[in-house]
């Protein structure tokens, strides 16, 4: 499966234990990785599924997650910033879990640890949707799928390690920062490019203003744009030292203006498109200010319906929902329905996708269909706007009208705002702007629109 006949960690101790696995303040090589993962199995509970705690340290949650799979454990990690009322719901479709590390009062048995063979295509995660149209999803993948997602993402964006080596004089090895949370897919995705290519993962405090000294320490990264634009001053005093070479970016529209900047400084931008339930990214491309998301990765099917909806298939598609404590599966020949609204660029070939929103976010104004990306969009075209999200506010004329929230780079009053969206029609040209609110660290990669929408008619009605 993708080269491996056993787990991707005991594989790669097989071929080079003495390899450096973790790049941290406490390196690890695969072949002291692979006892410490076997060690903690004796603390694995008869349950079936182990959730892990978020707040955990990074490298022990890494080590957690492997030991539970090595266990033959499906695995849950739990964000500990969703309200008590999401983790109870989310908790209650499991079935039996057990915690880790453990919450319960009673003294544990010791067992002799147990190691499940290699079954690349049993439910081995169990991953939360993002819940920005209701209540959070719990989505099962197999190791296959999140295999599959490395092999075709990394068949385009250059990612090396032990896996491409052809001499033994070769010592080229690329680490990639574990800088997403690993209760989004796009954190796990970083896990399994490591683990699929046997590089190097790059355990560093990435928070806030360490960011900047972490990546210094890498060669890859995923990164949303706000915090590409915050490190880039930084990683220039650096010239010499920092060996950041690639980033993916995720989690908002992307300008021209930031990428330009990136590459100025010998950082290739990658940007695309996915979903939780196709094992993170599904499409790609280098970025070049072009509001497409790039052509289909390897391992993946994916078409656009006549209404212009996203049908997913292919090798990285979930094995389905895990509910009542079992698995719903996905119907691989019908695909999944994503909600998201696309079209096929056939000015450029092999055709790119354009992605126009989801149907979720559509709302009428005044009898008129108004998708918010779509004046997104418009917005990031300029310039000085880091960021935007247009949410809907009610209006008693109209229904609902446009309102933007803006992250700039530096200040821009309403009328100049307002300006620059004449070229829109009517309908799409936003009522007011508001500045971004203060988000917490902790709120997800991708903004929440609908706590957004709840704040800006709070600020409507003030």
């Amino acid at each position: 499966m993708f080269g491996f006949d056993t787990w991707p960690w005991q594989h790669w101790a097989a071929v080079a234990p003495n390899a450096k696995a973790i790049d941290s303040e406490m390196p690890l090589t695969w072949g002291e990785l692979t006892a410490l993962v076997a060690g903690q199995q004796a603390r694995q509970g008869e349950a079936p599924i182990v959730v892990l705690d978020s707040t955990l340290a990074p490298q022990d949650l890494v080590i957690g997650l492997l030991s539970a799979w090595q266990a033959g454990k499906k695995t849950l990690v739990l964000n500990q910033a969703l309200s008590d009322e999401v983790q109870a719901t989310v908790l209650s479709q499991l079935g039996v879990y057990q915690f880790l590390p453990d919450r319960s009062c009673e003294p544990r048995v010791n067992v002799l640890p147990t190691m499940s063979h290699w079954q690349p295509d049993q439910p081995l995660t169990l991953t939360l949707t993002s819940g920005s149209t209701g209540s959070p999803k719990v989505i099962a993948h197999a190791a296959h799928q999140h295999l599959a997602s490395a092999a075709g993402l990394t068949q385009m964006l250059p990612f090396l390690g032990l896996a491409d080596k052809t001499t033994p004089l070769e010592n080229r090895v690329d680490r990639w920062l574990l800088s997403l949370p690993l209760f989004h897919i796009s954190g796990l995705a970083i896990v399994w490019r490591w683990l699929y290519k046997g590089a190097q993962l790059a355990i560093y405090p990435c928070r806030g203003e360490s960011m900047a000294s972490a990546l210094t320490h890498v060669s890859h990264a995923s990164l949303v744009p706000t915090q590409l634009y915050r490190v880039l001053p930084a990683l220039r005093k650096f010239p010499d030292t920092s060996t950041l070479s690639h980033v993916l970016l995720g989690g908002a529209a992307i300008s021209s203006a930031l990428t330009e900047q990136a590459e100025q400084q010998g950082i290739s931008c990658w940007c695309g498109y996915g979903m939780t339930e196709t094992a993170s990214t599904v499409t790609l491309k280098r970025a070049d200010g072009r509001d497409d998301v790039g052509t289909t990765l390897p391992y993946r099917d994916l078409m656009v319906a006549d209404d212009g909806e996203v049908i997913h298939r292919g090798e990285t598609l979930a094995l389905g929902v895990w509910q009542a404590g079992a698995l719903h599966p996905i119907d691989a020949s019908t695909g999944l329905a994503s909600r998201d609204l696309a079209s096929w660029c056939t000015d450029v070939q092999p055709p790119t996708l354009r992605i126009i929103g989801r149907k979720d976010n559509q709302f009428i104004c005044g009898g008129e269909n108004v998708q918010p990306e779509v004046i997104e969009a418009h917005l990031q075209q300029c310039a000085e706007i880091r960021q935007a999200m247009v949410v809907p506010v009610d209006d008693r004329e109209f229904g609902a009208r446009p309102l933007a929230i803006i992250q700039s780079r530096c200040h821009l009053n309403a009328q100049q705002l307002a300006d620059y969206c004449r070229r829109l029609p009517a309908y799409q040209r936003p009522v007011a702007f508001l500045p971004w609110p203060p988000l917490s660290p902790e709120a997800g990669i991708k903004p929440s629109r609908a706590q957004l929408t709840q704040w800006a008619q709070r600020q409507a009605i003030d």
